[in-house]
């Protein structure tokens, strides 16, 4: 077991740490969090959020939370801001080992952790300080808990899970509770064990999670009620009524194969083996439920994001895992096919890269050190522990292969120096009282100033215009800007980000 996950570590964190602590913040959905956890701590207001400054109560505070203590811990810099990511992706991944090893067996078991941390949108999103990681955890525990507490009721798992549902609720809202409680449900009528259903109503079980979800909540009507109110009623349409992210119905069906890369090619023979063999164990069943749960509630939610899609992800994980543990015939030969199609993509990879780059950046010492160290250090290690019979080899392959292929094109194809630009101009820009930012502002202004930079609307910068207010805005260089009798004049740019002097027309 301690000789197994020694393996897998040797490629997972290389995989989770390479490059979290040299990466700008600049995602918009990580500035919000690293920002509002940044003036908890600088402000000592655990409590009450505030982003650039200002209240922020549309989303709840555990992500906040985790990360301010990760910044008391750590200090605040960008590593800081992704470790809670680092840590709930790992709980997750020993969660669906556990989970593995009991109902099916060890390969299966490594088998769910390699896929985890080697599909695209698992890479991109657990090295990142987003919230959806931790809800993926806590509802992969519901979900866990709620499973074993149907085949075998016990007061552990019902607090465990109702812990997991309040906390879920805490990260982001109603998809924490309806996920897993809906898959639970389902699961148990079509076992005929609806009446442990009823076992839920316990007392203690209900109050662990009115308090773990609610709490919070009950504090800021208390205390704020008009303004509480008008932040989540705006929360609750903007997520479920007008929506500010729409797209259409079909909008997660037809991003399965990028979002999954590279086992969602695996997705049409692994249904069309599970059509032709419907004797699997029960966790599998449970699963497939789980994956329809998720997929028809992202599907018919008015809003609808690349993150969201992580939710699909543990399911997923869990019925590709047995499939390539159990797949024979022609099923084996497919996926045989699909490995020898990812090394050899791999390969054309880096050449393609190295042709248009040159070879001098790809193979100075330091970087191609990485890389031998991310594609030798698993294997080596395995064969070293003597522990091949524990592992699906093409598996783990493919797993540091995919790896390898994602870290390689985040440092060599899709990095994007704008990604750096407000960083540089932020920490190269002294920073007082008389700098504002463009309404509704970006986190990371305030985040790389170390201080709250407050967004000014149209409205307000006009206003201070016309009081001979002389002041400092950060916006984008393409920003247009139409007041009347007011100058713009840049005075500080950074690629697509500048500091503009702002001034009445004299």
């Amino acid at each position: 077991m301690i000789k197994v996950w020694v393996v897998m570590l040797s490629f997972i964190l290389t995989g989770l740490l390479f490059g979290s602590s040299v990466r700008a913040i600049d995602k918009i959905q990580e500035a919000r969090i690293a920002e509002t956890a940044r003036e908890m701590v600088v402000n000592e207001e655990w409590i009450i959020p505030h982003y650039n400054g200002e209240l922020r109560l549309q989303k709840p505070p555990l992500t906040y939370w985790t990360t301010s203590l990760s910044f008391k811990i750590f200090s605040v810099n960008e590593f800081s801001a992704r470790i809670p990511s680092l840590v709930f992706s790992l709980m997750t991944a020993l969660l669906l080992f556990i989970w593995l090893k009991r109902e099916v067996n060890i390969k299966a078991a490594v088998n769910a952790v390699i896929l985890l941390m080697s599909t695209f949108i698992g890479m991109r999103y657990f090295r990142s300080a987003e919230a959806d990681t931790t809800l993926a955890f806590f509802i992969c525990l519901a979900s866990f808990s709620g499973f074993y507490f149907i085949e075998a009721p016990r007061r552990l798992y019902l607090w465990t899970l109702m812990l997991s549902l309040g906390l879920g609720f805490l990260t982001k809202g109603p998809a924490g509770i309806a996920i897993p409680l809906l898959t639970i449900v389902i699961y148990s009528l079509l076992m005929k064990k609806i009446a442990r259903c009823k076992s839920l109503l316990n007392p203690i079980g209900i109050a662990i999670f009115l308090f773990s979800a609610f709490a919070w909540y009950v504090w800021i009507f208390i205390n704020m009620p008009d303004i509480a109110q008008g932040f989540f009623s705006r929360q609750v349409d903007e997520t479920f009524v007008t929506g500010n992210h729409k797209q259409p119905i079909y909008w997660y069906l037809i991003h399965f194969v990028d979002f999954f890369a590279p086992w969602s090619l695996l997705a049409v023979p692994a249904a069309i083996w599970y059509k032709n063999n419907q004797s699997f164990p029960k966790i599998i069943s449970f699963a497939l439920i789980w994956l329809v749960v998720v997929f028809t509630l992202l599907t018919f939610t008015v809003n609808k994001q690349t993150q969201y899609a992580l939710l699909l992800l543990p399911p997923i994980v869990i019925v590709l895992s047995y499939y390539l543990e159990h797949a024979t015939g022609v099923f084996y030969k497919i996926n045989r096919l699909f490995f020898l199609t990812l090394f050899l993509s791999s390969i054309v990879l880096i050449a393609v890269v190295a042709y248009r780059h040159g070879t001098h950046r790809i193979f100075e010492l330091p970087n191609i050190l990485t890389w031998i160290l991310l594609c030798v250090a698993p294997v080596f290690l395995m064969k070293i522990l003597k522990i091949e019979e524990c592992f699906n080899q093409p598996v783990l392959y493919a797993g540091v292969v995919m790896t390898f292929i994602y870290l390689f094109s985040e440092q060599y194809v899709t990095n994007d120096l704008g990604k750096s630009d407000i960083k540089e101009l932020m920490i190269s820009t002294q920073v007082d009282d008389h700098v504002y930012q463009l309404s509704p502002g970006n986190g990371a202004v305030s985040f790389y100033s170390e201080r709250d930079v407050k967004p000014l609307t149209n409205k307000q910068i006009q206003m201070m215009a016309d009081s001979d207010q002389d002041f400092r805005l950060v916006a984008k260089k393409k920003a247009e800007f139409e007041f009347n009798n007011v100058d713009f004049i840049v005075e500080k740019e950074v690629g697509d980000w500048a500091i503009w002097h702002v001034g009445k027309n004299k």
